[in-house]
């Protein structure tokens, strides 16, 4: 490069960066005009649209900052879905990625985009007060989360799904001890009588109170299945702590349980933790279900397909994504959200059956 290619490069580098008043005066235009020419085409000629767009690639002008033009409308058309895990987690949680696609789906229609924030890196609360959208859809958080204080503070449209419960926001949510409750009555008209359950995290008594780590919606699904089964008369129950949220931690949970036989039906809070149930019974050559019954909860798509098919409490994760987006796009329009009631049902498939050495049994779940 001669001495003169490196001092127009060098200028180059030091030119200013291209804005929308410099490709007006480059086109001879009003700068409402090179806005029109971007935002509104409908309001200039197509030759004057052509002749500004091509000055502006030409300077390297991409167009009207969007942040922007976000604050002077008012709006960012985005809707900002709080997380409680890390973000690559939420890519291989099958009833998350339910959630999201019943939310995206109806916020689509509605032209609207996601934007997914994990509290994990809301450092210096950085995530919450930065981010740019019109409204926000808490999953599954702590009330006492700061990030929800974060949110609440920007005084936007709330959505809360699952958890938290926060006075004058709409929630979408299951009934999780009911929804868990009748997965105990299931399993007790079949005839069992001895139980364990995974849960995640620690174990505690009967996973009522709160454990740090663990989320209360899944406390809730312990606490409705036990309770069931002592209003019953049965306390014969054992529970088991996965240490996260996979197949492999659902299967290491239970082990205990089948190798000392302790229980003829085993109760998981989620659909993930018992396909690992299933894995672990068929290591330990444990059938399914002719020695151990197997519930999960969430009806996931794996579930239908597993091996025997899991029997489990469907809530459909991707109508309640749904909902939520309907609620978001309610308070946006000024309307008052009121999501209905999430309906769950026990599924019947072949992970479950008559306890060992029983004949007779009452109903089949309802």
């Amino acid at each position: 490069m001669t001495a003169r290619e490196t001092a127009s490069a060098r200028d180059a580098d030091a030119s200013p960066r291209p804005t929308l008043q410099s490709v007006a005066k480059a086109a001879g235009v009003s700068p409402m005009t090179v806005s029109n020419a971007f935002n509104r085409p409908d309001q200039c000629s197509t030759d004057t649209r052509e002749k500004v767009l091509k000055i502006a690639r030409e300077l390297g002008y991409a167009g009207p900052d969007p942040a922007a033009r976000s604050l002077r409308r008012g709006r960012t058309d985005t809707v900002g879905v709080l997380l409680t895990e890390r973000l690559p987690y939420v890519f291989t949680d099958p009833g998350m990625v339910a959630f999201l696609h019943g939310l995206a789906t109806t916020l689509a229609d509605a032209g609207q985009a996601l934007l997914l924030l994990p509290v994990e890196g809301n450092a210096e609360h950085a995530h919450v007060r930065n981010a740019i959208v019109d409204a926000f859809v808490l999953a599954s958080l702590l009330p006492d989360d700061p990030a929800v204080a974060d949110v609440l503070e920007r005084r936007l449209p709330v959505v809360s799904w699952g958890q938290p419960r926060l006075p004058g926001v709409p929630r979408v949510g299951v009934d999780n001890a009911r929804a868990a409750a009748k997965a105990a009555r299931h399993l007790l008209d079949l005839g069992h009588r001895r139980f364990a359950v995974v849960t995640l995290g620690a174990a505690a008594d009967a996973g009522e109170q709160r454990v740090r780590g663990v989320h209360r919606a899944t406390a809730e699904r312990v606490g409705g299945f036990t309770r069931e089964l002592r209003a019953a008369g049965v306390t014969d129950v054992s529970v088991f702590g996965a240490s996260s949220h996979t197949r492999g931690a659902g299967a290491d949970a239970v082990a205990p349980a089948l190798e000392t036989g302790v229980a003829t039906a085993v109760f998981a809070v989620t659909d993930v933790l018992a396909l690992g149930v299933l894995d672990a019974a068929v290591a330990r050559d444990v059938t399914v279900p002719a020695q151990l019954s197997v519930v999960g909860f969430d009806d996931i798509a794996e579930a239908a397909a597993s091996v025997p098919p899991l029997t489990t409490v469907s809530q459909s994760l991707f109508e309640q994504g749904a909902m939520a987006a309907q609620a978001v796009l309610d308070q946006l329009a000024g309307r008052q959200p009121k999501p209905r009631p999430i309906h769950s049902e026990v599924v019947v498939r072949g992970s479950t059956t008559v306890a060992p050495g029983q004949t007779q049994v009452g109903r089949r779940g309802r």
